[in-house]
């Protein structure tokens, strides 16, 4: 059976990969290396402790295809949810200020925890450009121009600030980082925050160091309130299961808590008792 439960933290990653994803590069010298292998993905500006800064994401060099537009039959499929039209490779979010590079950080090693596109392991994967109800259509009527007309589209916007651990600052964004069958997008929390002043992924406040991933649905809750509220994640009967998945989530003052919760699931379907818990 798959992995059902889309709390999930760095837990179990190789010591040399969370260093890698938490490691600080600054100064222009780290930059030169890449600079004529650097593809833009995304561009915002930002204020940032009264600073304004220019926040960018970049691939290092030119990314490859992922649940393409030539194939919108296959980016139609549960693995793709989130990310056709889409594009894979390495890819940093890089921070600026003043006219230069003062920080940046590799995203790429929070990608392959949950499905995704099969032909782009161990990438980060990205949407490019949105997907239209008639493409389908389209597709199966081989209109020649689809391709063309879907890569004209504006691109998807990946970095869209908001305040989520609930400091007082819009400084982080989610970034998806995989799906759960069928469709359930898996997002991680990019930014700095009043208590980390560095670029990081945001863990809780058990597990600071550690990238905390939950369903878009649930990061959305944390949005709109910090206050104590548990969130169904995968419910009785999904794909199955006998089992409801849920999470607690609440945050103040940039401190995030997540608590996983497991109840079966009685013959009606419906939620029983608490069989487990943990803070993440």
């Amino acid at each position: 059976m798959q992995k059902r439960s889309g709390l999930r933290r760095g837990a179990g990653l190789p010591a040399r990969l969370v260093l890698t994803m938490f490691a600080l590069w600054l100064g222009l010298a780290g930059f030169a290396a890449h600079a004529g292998d650097v593809v833009v993905r995304e561009q915002r500006t930002i204020l940032v402790a009264g600073h304004r800064e220019t926040w960018r994401l970049e691939w290092q060099g030119k990314p490859v295809k992922a649940c393409g537009a030539d194939a919108v039959y296959m980016a139609n499929t549960c693995p793709c949810s989130g990310l056709a039209y889409g594009e894979a490779g390495q890819l940093w979010l890089v921070r600026r200020r003043g006219g230069r590079d003062i920080e940046h950080l590799d995203l790429t090693p929070l990608f392959g925890k949950f499905d995704g596109p099969g032909d782009v392991d161990g990438m980060a994967t990205a949407q490019r450009w949105p997907m239209r109800d008639k493409d389908s259509d389209r597709e199966a009527d081989e209109d020649p121009k689809l391709i063309k007309d879907i890569e004209r589209r504006k691109p998807v916007r990946l970095m869209t600030f908001a305040d989520y651990d609930h400091d007082g600052n819009a400084t982080e964004f989610l970034l998806q980082v995989g799906t759960l069958p069928c469709g359930k997008l898996q997002l991680a929390a990019v930014g700095v925050s009043a208590a980390n002043s560095h670029l990081h992924v945001f863990g809780t406040a058990t597990h600071p160091n550690e990238p905390l991933m939950m369903s878009e649905w649930v990061w959305g809750v944390l949005k709109r309130s910090g206050k104590p509220k548990e969130v169904e994640e995968w419910p009785c009967g999904d794909h199955g299961s006998d089992e409801s998945d849920r999470v607690v989530v609440s945050a103040k003052r940039g401190r995030i808590n997540a608590t996983s919760r497991v109840y079966e699931c009685r013959a009606d379907g419906h939620r029983g008792k608490l069989t487990s818990q943990a803070a993440e």
